[in-house]
């Protein structure tokens, strides 16, 4: 009887302490628990604490409510003008209603919220965004604006699941490879333009340059044949003064001087002249005769 009292006691007390321990629940910080009871939400606890809940009657969901962050894939979205540009995105949320989010994502799972209710609402925010701007918008200084402005269209559906947007980026903007062919190929012909103009430029230098060294040249070369014609004309001059002065003071001496000079000149040329013509009047009258100093 005793022993049977006795295991009653321990069966009690097991019972107890897993009834207890099936009342208590923890919630942690970065947590938020909801207590569900047949199905329905009955509270949420957001605080961390201890707290106390129907043992086989009341079920804990916990849900996170740290910062996430989601990648959306890269997505292709058209600008005004209809081009192209390939986006890569992402944004920050937080659980912050964990109330709204289980009522609104059943399985409670935040990856399964990011695919099936924002990364489309956000896709659409990217197309609305960049369909009211011009090409060259996402690569300006508007591109701050038009990630606010994504952000604010997204806010208001995210607050319906009990989510937070906390930050939403566009991380790359590239364009698509037919745009990017377009521009290239554009860009080309604005740099050959550019090469041509410069050639043309550079052509027009060269032609002013040579014009101008051409000038210079002539220029020189008439100071300079200026002053060779003074320089000889002087020259001669200064050889007249000195022949007029040696013809002054030896006038005979000159004279057989430059009958010399042409005994030089016609020896090789045959001539018919009388013995005594006064061209060979130094050849048979030594200059001391002729009184030459």
């Amino acid at each position: 009887m005793q022993q049977s009292r006795f295991f009653m006691f321990i069966g009690f007390c097991i019972a107890a302490v897993v009834t207890l321990w099936l009342s208590v629940f923890i919630v942690y910080p970065r947590q938020q628990v909801a207590v569900k009871r047949f199905g329905q939400i009955v509270r949420v606890e957001p605080q961390p604490g201890l707290y106390f809940k129907l043992p086989f009657v009341d079920q804990t969901v916990i849900v996170d409510d740290r910062l996430r962050r989601y990648d959306l894939p890269t997505k292709t979205v058209q600008v005004r003008g209809g081009r192209f540009y390939e986006v890569d995105a992402f944004f920050i949320y937080r659980i912050t209603d964990a109330r709204a989010f289980l009522q609104k994502v059943k399985s409670g799972r935040p990856a399964v919220a990011e695919v099936a209710n924002l990364a489309p609402r956000f896709d659409d925010a990217l197309q609305a965004v960049y369909g009211l701007r011009a090409f060259n918008a996402a690569l300006s200084s508007e591109r701050n604006d038009m990630m606010r402005e994504v952000q604010e269209q997204v806010v208001k559906d995210a607050n319906e699941l009990g989510i937070t947007i906390v930050d939403a980026r566009i991380r790359k903007t590239d364009l698509t490879q037919e745009a990017s062919a377009s521009t290239f190929d554009r860009m080309k012909q604005e740099r050959s333009a550019v090469a041509e103009q410069l050639r043309a430029n550079g052509r027009l230098e060269k032609e002013r340059i040579i014009a101008r060294a051409d000038r210079e040249a002539e220029e020189i070369v008439a100071v300079a044949s200026r002053d060779s014609k003074i320089l000889r004309g002087e020259g001669n001059a200064e050889k007249m003064r000195i022949i007029r002065e040696a013809i002054g003071d030896n006038p005979e001496f000159y004279n057989f001087w430059r009958s010399m000079e042409a005994y030089k000149k016609v020896k090789d040329v045959p001539m018919v002249l009388t013995p005594d013509a006064p061209f060979f009047r130094y050849l048979f009258q030594p200059p001391a005769a002729a009184g030459v100093r």
